[in-house]
């Protein structure tokens, strides 16, 4: 099953940007004071499934000056062009992956973030703060097509917000990522794992 978030990205907005929106709408969907650090990692590779390369984690002065959004040259066989980057989760092993895609190659006028998070609770939830954030920052839609937490959709990030977070109750990050998630009977207590395992911890799941 394909479990993509999506963002349409109108104007371009810096990366740490995205960090600190993210971080503030998990605090808002959560009803926490607190959330974990998120980190951009560039470089990772990995070979059937293990990770092999750590990759490189984007300091201050670099998510300040890289921006998603703008046009990205199409591949050389004309598909849309695309830039990767991998989202750590500080203090557990959860993570999402992040694909931005300009489709001006096929006719499309926006640029696309798409993120796509491992198979837990906590990277879910993360994954869907950051949606929720590049929309509301970059004046475009919230796409849950797939997931579909919400039935009928809504593509208004705030709105999403306002009718998804939680009360206010301080518990543990990772177990409040699953509340949110359990708040939608429909998916049937899916996922099943709330966070990712040690032992797990470098393989896509």
């Amino acid at each position: 099953m394909s479990i993509d978030l999506e963002a349409s990205l109108p104007r371009p907005v810096p990366l740490a940007a995205v960090l600190t929106a993210a971080r503030n709408t998990l605090t808002e969907l959560l009803g926490v004071d607190a959330t974990p650090g998120l980190s951009v990692v560039v470089d990772r590779r990995y070979e059937q499934g293990r990770r092999i390369a750590v990759g490189r984690r984007l300091g201050g002065s670099e998510l300040l000056s890289t921006t998603i959004g703008d046009p990205i040259d199409p591949e050389s066989n004309g598909s849309p062009g695309a830039i990767h980057y991998e989202i750590d989760i500080t203090g557990c092993n959860d993570g999402v992956w992040l694909m931005v895609m300009d489709h001006a190659p096929e006719g499309g006028s926006e640029v696309e973030a798409v993120f796509s998070p491992y198979r837990t609770c906590v990277s879910v939830v993360v994954a869907t703060a950051m949606a929720l954030a590049v929309a509301d920052l970059g004046g475009g839609e919230f796409i849950d097509d797939q997931i579909q937490m919400l039935r009928p959709g809504h593509t208004d990030p705030r709105h999403v917000v306002k009718v998804t977070r939680l009360p206010r109750d301080q518990g543990e990050f990772p177990a409040r990522c699953e509340r949110y998630l359990r708040q939608f009977p429909h998916l049937g207590d899916w996922p099943r794992d709330v966070s990712m395992p040690l032992a797990d911890a470098y393989k896509i799941v």
